[in-house]
């Protein structure tokens, strides 16, 4: 459970219910969490979606990155499967590093964590 008996407890004591409750305890408590979960999330969903349009880009003869990759890997097009590579390693880096290490950061700084 994320969010722990203590601090549960403390917001009922303090009078918190409903959903002053959720938003004052539950969610912040919570939050690391779901963060993390965001982040595998986020992962798992952009491998899968490249392996996606892989195998359906083929089908259909047309599609985003995977198939751009698939497509000039069969053209012998060495440097067009290593752009299409960099760019989802770049979006990756910047989804991962923009999006994700600001929200940590500001969590950090809003509830006085420590890394």
């Amino acid at each position: 459970m994320a969010v722990s008996e203590t601090q549960r407890m403390a917001g009922q004591t303090f009078g918190l219910r409903g959903l002053r409750f959720v938003v004052q305890i539950l969610i912040p408590a919570a939050f690391p969490s779901i963060l993390s979960g965001l982040k595998i999330g986020w992962a798992f969903a952009w491998r899968t979606l490249i392996a996606a349009e892989l195998v359906f880009g083929v089908s259909a003869g047309q599609g985003g990155l995977g198939w751009f990759i698939f497509e000039n890997r069969n053209l012998l097009e060495t440097p067009g499967v290593f752009a299409g590579l960099m760019t989802v390693m770049i979006v990756g880096l910047f989804i991962e590093g923009v999006i994700f290490q600001t929200i940590e950061r500001y969590t950090v700084r809003r509830w006085g964590m420590q890394r």
